[in-house]
């Protein structure tokens, strides 16, 4: 059970984490416009060639309708492929989408078996044990597993080695990132280690998960830790996932408002609306920059600041 108690304390820590990470977010001053172009979300005809809905005459008086197909044109090779990385740095992108693909393919892998076991649990007769239905599954279960553990590994310790003999890389790579990587390094290699010496189905994975939406009542085959690799590989897996939302690895959900809030947005200022309210609440910051210059001393808000510059420049 105590495995089972560890599991449920470092999910609840990931999802208090990451709750906390987008309330902050949330919760900060509006930012600056950036206006870079291409912005992904505009019509296939102008984000082409980096165009905007504002070179059309009276564009305010349209209704704003971003294409959020474009925006997943762009966004899932991105995610999925690296496809910048692909084009800027192709040496980098061979170690790096297999450390990423394994991660990817571990996420997937747990989805999958949370699906069996709430279908195992709970579904109809389509998913009983033996049918077509929970082989093809089983199956998918295995394969997605195994690529990811292999990629994951292959991927991770190409990772290291790069960080250990690129000079470019070791410049700014810090003991927090050696570690995150040998971290995510181990995982990937206890659960190989499992799945190579007891575990080929991964039907230990199965019913741990089982185990875990049912307390540890289900009547299974696996106990959890009858072998040091199984019992480090839930340890290590369960770590790495109330580890995550405390490191920089939290951009892989994070960076959602980067792209779709800040570096894509184009919404108009409407009169009355959200953003003029932003500005203006903004606008009553009172910054503590160092510049003299500036003239942030805490004491004045933007707006003074702002005020008192235009009239100097008249």
């Amino acid at each position: 059970m105590g495995f089972y108690i560890l599991t449920y304390f470092c999910i609840a820590v990931f999802t208090l984490a990451g709750v906390y990470l987008i309330y902050r977010q949330a919760a900060l001053p509006m930012h600056v416009r950036w206006e870079i172009y291409p912005v992904q979300h505009e019509t296939a005809e102008r984000a082409f060639y980096g165009g905007s809905y504002m070179e059309k005459v009276d564009w305010w008086k349209n209704k704003y309708e971003p294409s959020r197909l474009n925006e997943l044109k762009y966004m899932v090779p991105e995610i999925l492929f690296l496809r910048g990385l692909w084009k800027e740095n192709r040496s980098l992108w061979y170690v790096s989408f297999p450390f990423h693909l394994g991660l990817y393919l571990m996420l997937a892998t747990f989805v999958l078996l949370l699906f069996q076991a709430f279908f195992t649990l709970w579904g109809s007769s389509v998913f009983a044990a033996g049918g077509m239905v929970e082989t093809l599954l089983s199956g998918l279960i295995i394969v997605v597993g195994w690529i990811g553990m292999i990629a994951g590994t292959v991927g991770s310790m190409g990772m290291l080695m790069r960080r250990l003999t690129d000079r470019a890389l070791k410049s700014y790579s810090t003991v927090t990132d050696y570690f995150n990587i040998i971290f995510i390094l181990l995982f990937f290699l206890s659960a190989l280690l499992t799945s190579l010496s007891v575990d080929p189905s991964l039907n230990g994975a199965r019913d741990y998960i089982l185990g875990l939406l049912t307390a540890g009542a289900s009547r299974t085959a696996y106990v959890p830790g009858q072998s040091i690799c199984g019992a480090s590989t839930i340890v290590l897996a369960s770590l790495l996932i109330a580890y995550i939302p405390m490191t920089h690895m939290s951009h892989m959900f994070m960076k959602f408002f980067l792209y779709h809030n800040v570096k894509w947005d184009d919404v108009p200022n409407s009169r009355g609306g959200r953003i003029e309210a932003a500005v203006i609440k903004n606008l009553e910051l009172k910054p503590t920059w160092q510049a003299k210059h500036v003239g942030a001393d805490g004491q004045k808000s933007w707006k003074n600041i702002a005020s008192s510059a235009s009239r100097e420049t008249k």
